[in-house]
Parts: structure tokens; C-alpha cells; sequence
């Protein structure tokens, strides 16, 4: 089943028309006729955007359960099936005569983990599992390399994927949060088995992660992101009190090290009915996680967001309160008031919102 299908096939298990499901997830219902139809791959943050709508994982529109674990245990025969579904027809054809000839003695007992767990699993074969995680004490353990050089039109690192599996990172790149996750997305690539390509970039030519089409890739952030910030340790932070920008902030910088926005998009993730992630800059939308309620296509002038754009901060701030809904939500009751804190840094000339649903 492909994506389109599964996207199709939840949208009419819930019973929504293809309108009521782009309100939803804040699209529009062209986008969700292409998706459904296959004329159109929906982006990672698309996809972001529909999980949450349609109330399933990520991991299930992207790669979903073609097979039911319950028809199948062995964890080798997954993994085949998995490699064998990115494969020409050609090298099927290969790869069928080779498991022909290795029929009579193929061991079977070959611990192989299945897509969903490659992240925990490399965290408990490679990794410490000591915050904040250090990706190059596990590429190491990997046997990868990693160097760092200047890379023009290759964006911000690049996989060789052969037998010695080669990462080189952009010189150019000086945050190390954003280093440490483009060098996570490179490890997926190098350890997850069907992915097959001979070389693998992140945000090349400088696209967005978020903004992807291709499964590989979507597939590599969500495990760099799992790597990074193991599920583990953030149901124990995110269930001790409710949660704030400063407080995010200080767990993304100390105990993760990795960016706010990552950590946040976690969080939704983590509580699609609580929170709400919005990143604006001179006064537009450039990437929401909008938890399982539409918001608003635009920022309301009203909004504390929107008085960064009229009165920016020299240095680093944080603004907050309480605001009517209706100020981000697209299905805001009358009286419904939410509470938005918004943090700027003139640095990077953007806004991060966290909006908490009381």
C-alpha cells in the first residue's frame, strides 16, 4: 500500500470529506485530491500535518504495515520485504534467484530490527544511552567516518554510502545543534537497510528538511530525530509539569542539545491535543505542527506573535499569555482562550510559537 492509499484509506475510515480533512491538517483539498491520487508526494511537513489529522503516526503514512505482525514474527523476512519494495524489477528478479540458491541452509536466526526501531536499536547496540546522545561516539562504533569540509551545492553534509561509509559535513555550518542533526539524518541513511543510494545529502542546496517528498529522507529525519531524543527520556520530561518556552529551551540546550524547534516538534508530537508549533518571520508563516486542531493560514495582528513584527527585541525575548483561540484556531469556539508564549532572537530573525491548549 502506498502513501496515497493509506492517506485515502484513514481519511474515509474516519468518515471526513476531502475539505473537512485540508481543515484539519491546514492544507488545501486540491493538495489532498493530488496526495490521494498519487499526482503529488506530500512533503514531510505535510505529512506531519496529517498524522495528526488523520490521528496516526508518521511512521505509519510513510512506510506503513503492509504485512500484519501477527501473520509475520520473523524479523528477517520483514526486513527483506522492506528492501525487496524499493528494489527495479530487475534486481527482484536478482535477489529471488539468490534466496533460491540459499534456501537450503539461509540461517534464520539473524537479529535484524524492523524500520520503526532502528533508532532504539542503535541507541542500545552503539550507544551509552547518556544524554545529551553523541552521534560521533556512534558513528565511530558504526565504523563511519566523519569529516568536515567545504561543500558548495551539496548542502549541509553528504553519505557516501559504500563499503566504508564516509559522512562529510559543511565546514560552512557553525551551529551545532544543526551539525548534530544533519550527521544524525546521515547515520539513518548509512544504517537503514534499504537505503540503497550510493550517495545521500541533507538540505541540499539549501531546501528545508520539513519540505521533502522523498520517503528515504522522511524516513532518516524521523530516526535522526528519535536518535537524538530518545522517546524514553522525553515521556519523562514532558509528563513533569506543563510545559513552557523556557523550560523547553533549557531542556534542548542542556539536556538534548539539539534545537528548540526540534525539541517542540517533539513535544506536539508527544501531545497532539495540548500544543501547537508555529515559526514566522517579517510577519508570515514558514512552518507550523499544529497538533491534531486546523490553525489559521496567517497570523492574527493581535496575536503576541505579531508584536515582534511591529516592535522587535534587540536580544533574545520571550512574550506570553493568554489570547482568545480564535486568534490561531480555525475551529475556535466563541469563548475559548488559549495561551501563547513566542520567543524572538534578532540573531535569526524569526519567531517560534508554542501555543498551549488549556
Amino acid at each position: 500500500m502506498s502513501v496515497s492509499e493509506r492517506i485515502l484509506k484513514r481519511r474515509e475510515q474516519l468518515g471526513l470529506s476531502q475539505t473537512e480533512l485540508a481543515k484539519r491538517a491546514g492544507l488545501q483539498p486540491p493538495a489532498i485530491s493530488q496526495y490521494e491520487s498519487g499526482l503529488r508526494s506530500p512533503s514531510y511537513e505535510a505529512l506531519l500535518k496529517l498524522s495528526n489529522a488523520l490521528n496516526v503516526t508518521t511512521d505509519y503514512l510513510i512506510s506503513g504495515k503492509e504485512v500484519s505482525e501477527d501473520v509475520i514474527h520473523d524479523q528477517t523476512i520483514n526486513l527483506l520485504l522492506k528492501i525487496a519494495q524499493g528494489l527495479s524489477v530487475q534486481n527482484k528478479d536478482k535477489l529471488l534467484e539468490y534466496a533460491v540458491f540459499l534456501s537450503a541452509d539461509y540461517p534464520r536466526n539473524i537479529p535484524m530490527p524492523i524500520e520503526s526501531d532502528f533508532a532504539e536499536w542503535v541507541l542500545r547496540n552503539y550507544s551509552n544511552s547518556t544524554l545529551p546522545i553523541d552521534v560521533h561516539q556512534i558513528a565511530d562504533k558504526l565504523n563511519i567516518l566523519i569529516y568536515e569540509d567545504e561543500l558548495d551545492e551539496e548542502g549541509e553534509g553528504v553519505l557516501f554510502n559504500e563499503s566504508q561509509k564516509i559522512i562529510v559535513l559543511n565546514s560552512r555550518i557553525k551551529n551545532s545543534q544543526r551539525k548534530k542533526f544533519t550527521t544524525a539524518i546521515l547515520i539513518g541513511h548509512a544504517v537503514i537497510p534499504w537505503h540503497l543510494k550510493q550517495k545521500y545529502y541533507v538540505r541540499k542546496s539549501g531546501s528545508s528538511t520539513l519540505l521533502t517528498e522523498d520517503i528515504q529522507e522522511m524516513e532518516a529525519q524521523d530516526f535522526a530525530a528519535k536518535l537524538i531524543m530518545p522517546q524514553v527520556h522525553l515521556n519523562k520530561d514532558f509528563i513533569k509539569a506543563r510545559a513552557s518556552i523556557e523550560s523547553l529551551k533549557q531542556l534542548a540546550l542542556e539536556k538534548y542539545d539539539v534545537s528548540l524547534f526540534a525539541l517542540v516538534n517533539r513535544l506536539v508530537e508527544h501531545a497532539k491535543d495540548k500544543y501547537a508549533v508555529i515559526q514566522s518571520e517579517n510577519g508570515g508563516i514558514i512552518k507550523t505542527y499544529p497538533g491534531n486542531r486546523p490553525l489559521n493560514p496567517t497570523i492574527d495582528l493581535s496575536s503576541i506573535t505579531a508584536t515582534f513584527f511591529d516592535n522587535p527585541s534587540n536580544t533574545e525575548e520571550i512574550r506570553q499569555g493568554d489570547v482568545p483561540a480564535k486568534y490561531w484556531f480555525a475551529d475556535a469556539q466563541a469563548d475559548e482562550v488559549i495561551h501563547e508564549e513566542c520567543i524572538y532572537n534578532p540573531e535569526y530573525g524569526k519567531v517560534l510559537t508554542l501555543i498551549i491548549k488549556n
